[in-house]
């Protein structure tokens, strides 16, 4: 009889991923916007007619925030595609946090600098340099084990380069995408990040009616969909629209000296 026993084989890559040992804490992070989430692995979609500067700056400074200061000390990889990034605002508002939570100004250029060596940004200029970063995101994440947040800035920047004849549907091409960078950090739980234009999407329907996300998503879907507008006239209050599984919850902030704050309501 012909011996059925069937083993997985591991690659070194794989086995590397599994015993890294991370001290970051993804879940229940950034709770003035997730509530009780992300989970490790989930996958959180971001758009807007606006920019969503404000809201992704914010985000990314609280997750580098050290855990000496109650922060979540995550490592942080950016995608910077479209090249609209402030980054003077990021670290603006990176050096804010850290004096409200130390107030030690003599040594915050070392705080700064110990913060920042945790984001790896990637400024990606074409579509063939975009493809071939994605699939060269395992030796990245080898070469920055301490990486679980993922942020892609915008995921849509080069659709239109890449149409022939044949124009492939705008939530087709999104699928696609998360299915090939799902499919090379799939060892690595990061919890994954991106942004697109608001007109980008074949179902032009608002947050409230769009299909329920998934709790346990399949390789294409999403667990959170969030939804950025202004609701004054002088563009300093926010609306975000939050779509998590089957709950819909709002919730907003203001702009005042270039700082984000969380309006309960």
């Amino acid at each position: 009889m012909a011996n059925t026993t069937k083993y997985k084989v591991e690659s070194g890559v794989q086995l590397l991923a599994r015993l890294l040992k991370r001290t970051d804490n993804i879940e229940n992070f950034y709770p003035a916007l997730f509530e009780t989430g992300p989970k490790s692995g989930e996958t959180i979609e971001m758009f807007s007619q606006i920019s969503l500067n404000p809201l992704l700056t914010d985000l990314i400074c609280e997750a580098l925030l050290p855990s000496k200061f109650g922060g979540p000390q995550l490592g942080v990889l950016l995608f910077s595609t479209d090249g609209n990034m402030d980054y003077n605002m990021l670290f603006c508002c990176l050096k804010n946090k850290l004096l409200y939570k130390t107030h030690d100004i003599d040594n915050m250029e070392k705080f700064l600098h110990d913060v920042l060596s945790n984001l790896v940004i990637l400024k990606i200029y074409d579509a063939t340099q975009f493809y071939t970063t994605i699939n060269n995101i395992e030796n990245i994440m080898m070469d920055y084990p301490h990486i679980s947040l993922v942020i892609f800035h915008t995921l849509t920047a080069f659709y239109w380069s890449e149409q022939g004849f044949k124009i492939t549907k705008m939530d087709f091409y999104i699928k696609n995408l998360l299915q090939l960078i799902k499919r090379v950090t799939k060892d690595y739980k990061i919890t994954l990040i991106y942004t697109r234009p608001e007109y980008f999407s074949t179902n032009k329907d608002s947050t409230e009616d769009l299909e329920a996300c998934s709790e346990h998503p399949s390789v294409d879907m999403v667990n959170y969909k969030i939804q950025l507008f202004h609701i004054n006239d002088n563009c300093t209050k926010y609306k975000i629209n939050v779509k998590k599984i089957n709950n819909l919850y709002v919730k907003y902030f203001n702009i005042q000296d270039k700082q984000l704050n969380w309006i309960l309501e």
